[in-house]
């Protein structure tokens, strides 16, 4: 996923890029650890249908915005289906059930247009700008509450 040009192309500033088994194995030993910790991570996403990865979503503390950021990827096979939106809902709901997380942002890049379709969906607003060095212009800075996401989430619109 991380290899596909379409996929990177408003992760950061586009690079494609593989991981070895080894690099791979640190990260998720590294992803455990913090577990221990009470830090929050990514999970993978699976068809249900079938056993098919198609990607991951999550919450983590995010340095760049030192807050809780709401992030996800998914292969390009799974595009425009909804499983972005039906996995960060599961997500959120999660978090704000068993966290006393108020709120949480999420970074997208301007023209990522399919991304931001899917913060709006989840209730997620446009907050401010903040500069991305590594691409040398403003992204997109969304943000959601608990109390935004529960009504929403009761009324079941998504």
């Amino acid at each position: 996923m991380s290899a596909d040009p379409e996929v990177m192309k408003y992760i950061g500033d586009g690079s494609v890029f593989t991981w070895t088994k080894e690099v791979a194995m640190n990260r998720y030993k590294d992803g455990i650890s913090g577990q221990d910790n009470n830090d929050f991570g990514n999970m993978a996403v699976y068809r249900r249908d079938r056993d098919l990865y198609i990607g991951w979503c999550g919450v983590c503390y995010s340095k760049f915005l030192d807050h809780i950021e709401l992030g996800y990827r998914y292969c390009r096979y799974s595009w425009g289906k909804g499983y972005a939106t039906e996995a960060a809902s599961a997500i959120l709901t999660e978090t704000y059930q068993v966290t006393e997380i108020d709120e949480i942002l999420a970074c997208v890049h301007p023209d990522n247009t399919a991304s931001i379709r899917v913060l709006e969906k989840l209730g997620f607003n446009y907050a401010y700008s903040k500069l991305s060095k590594p691409i040398g212009r403003d992204i997109f800075v969304y943000k959601i509450d608990r109390n935004v996401f529960t009504h929403r989430f009761q009324r079941q619109d998504l």
